[in-house]
């Protein structure tokens, strides 16, 4: 019996590494399928859409993995703030462990691929929703009231800016100033 192929998740996650840290346009089909090292004559195959439905897969296991880390976050929060503390700091030690380049990988694509890809609009739009949601339902979890999905926005506004503003500067410094509000 053959083995599966592992070739589509090879090329997602090459795709979502390369997209975080070079956003979409700064990423071509030939590398993702050359860094991936998954047989080229299986990309359209897998991907029958293109870049654009390999950038929706990327969105897809990006908002997996960031909700992996907000679970992990929240899990031994005392409080909500808490918890807001722990995810903050973790979103700083992804970007700092990666030499200042691993940048988010949904705004990453949002930023570059968003104004003229309504498609990929539809993906970041579907994948924001999905990261607060979560965040709202962890606030609730730890028995947060009133209108808290202003709230929940404007901390990932907050800590959207500072990844950005961290990356740029090579400095944990606005995740501070993030964590100084929470």
């Amino acid at each position: 019996m053959a083995r599966p192929s592992d070739a589509k998740s090879r090329f997602i996650a090459t795709a979502a590494d390369l997209f975080r840290r070079r956003g979409y346009h700064g990423v071509g089909l030939s590398e993702v399928i050359e860094i991936s090292g998954a047989p080229k004559g299986s990309f359209y195959h897998h991907f029958p859409g293109g870049k654009e439905e390999l950038a929706e897969a990327a969105i897809a296991l990006a908002v997996a993995g960031l909700t992996r880390v907000i679970d992990r976050a929240f899990a031994e929060a005392v409080d909500f703030p808490d918890g807001l503390r722990r995810f903050t700091q973790a979103v700083s030690e992804i970007l700092v462990s990666s030499g200042w380049q691993a940048g988010c990988p949904v705004t990453a694509i949002a930023l570059t691929a968003v104004p003229e890809s309504e498609r990929l609009h539809v993906a970041v739009h579907a994948a924001l929703e999905t990261l607060l949601q979560r965040i709202i339902a962890e606030a609730e979890r730890l028995g947060e009231t009133g209108a808290l999905r202003p709230r929940v926005l404007r901390f990932f506004a907050a800590l959207e800016g500072a990844w950005i503003l961290a990356r740029i500067q090579r400095s944990t410094e606005p995740f501070q100033t993030v964590l100084d509000g929470v």
